[in-house]
C-alpha cells in the first residue's frame, strides 16, 4: 500500500549476490523483490549491484530478478593497493601480536571461523590492552550494533569477527585484514579481504594458512 502511494520508478538492489544460490551469503527474502512488478508494474526499472559476482551468480541475479535483456557492466577484480600475503606461522597468536605492533593505532579486521575463536582472541587482545571489539551472531543485536559503531567511528581500532561482520560496511581507513582461519571459498575471501584499503592507500590482507 505504501509503495502504491508514492511515485517510484527506480529500484537499486545492493549486495545483489545475496539473491543467488551461488553467492556466498544467500538470503531468501531477496527473492521477494520481484513482487515489485505486481505492485508497481513492469515499467519499474531495477538495477543490481555487487562487488563479487561470478558468471553463475550474474546469471542467477538476472534470472531471479526477472530482468529482461539487462545492460551488464563487469569491471575488474584487481585492487593494486592491496597486498595479499599468506603466512604459515607455528604460533598464530604470536604472529598476530607482532603484526599488531606493526599496525599500531591503525584500523583493522581479524576474521576467525567460529564464535568461540572470536571470543578467545578478543579476550587475549583486550588483556594486552589492544583497542578491540568483537562481533558475531551470538551477541545481542544491541551488542553487535555498538561493536559495529565503535569500529566504524574509530572509537576502537580493531574488530575480531566471524564472517557475520562486514555486509554493507564501507569504512575507508581499514589498513589490514587478517584471516585467522581459512575462509569457506575464494569469493568469501575476496569479499572479506577487500574491506581493506578502500581509501586507495596500501593495505595488507594476511591469510594465516593451516593444513
Amino acid at each position: 500500500s505504501f509503495l502504491k502511494s508514492i511515485k517510484l520508478n527506480f529500484v537499486a538492489v545492493d549486495e545483489a549476490h545475496c539473491i543467488s544460490q551461488w553467492g556466498h551469503d544467500f538470503r531468501p527474502s531477496y527473492k521477494l523483490i520481484t513482487d515489485l512488478y505486481e505492485i508497481l508494474g513492469r515499467d519499474i526499472q531495477i538495477a543490481a549491484f555487487t562487488a563479487t559476482a561470478t558468471r553463475e551468480v550474474r546469471e542467477d541475479i538476472i534470472d531471479n530478478l526477472d530482468l529482461k535483456d539487462p545492460f551488464v557492466k563487469v569491471t575488474g577484480f584487481d585492487r593494486p593497493n592491496l597486498k595479499f600475503i599468506v603466512r604459515k606461522p607455528k604460533d598464530k597468536l604470536k604472529f598476530i601480536k607482532n603484526d599488531l605492533e606493526d599496525h599500531e593505532d591503525e584500523s583493522g579486521i581479524i576474521y576467525a571461523a567460529t564464535r568461540n575463536r572470536v571470543d578467545n582472541l578478543y579476550r587475549t587482545l583486550r588483556a594486552m590492552g589492544v583497542s578491540v571489539v568483537k562481533y558475531h551472531a551470538g551477541l545481542t543485536e544491541k551488542e553487535r550494533q555498538k561493536a559495529q559503531e565503535d569500529f566504524i567511528f574509530d572509537k576502537k581500532d580493531i574488530v575480531v569477527a566471524t564472517n557475520a561482520f562486514g555486509m554493507g560496511i564501507d569504512k575507508s581507513n581499514v589498513k589490514f585484514v587478517i584471516h585467522l582461519n581459512m575462509p569457506k571459498d575464494m569469493e568469501s575471501y575476496y569479499q572479506e579481504a577487500g574491506r581493506a584499503g578502500r581509501d586507495g592507500q596500501v593495505a595488507d590482507c594476511i591469510l594465516l594458512y593451516s593444513a
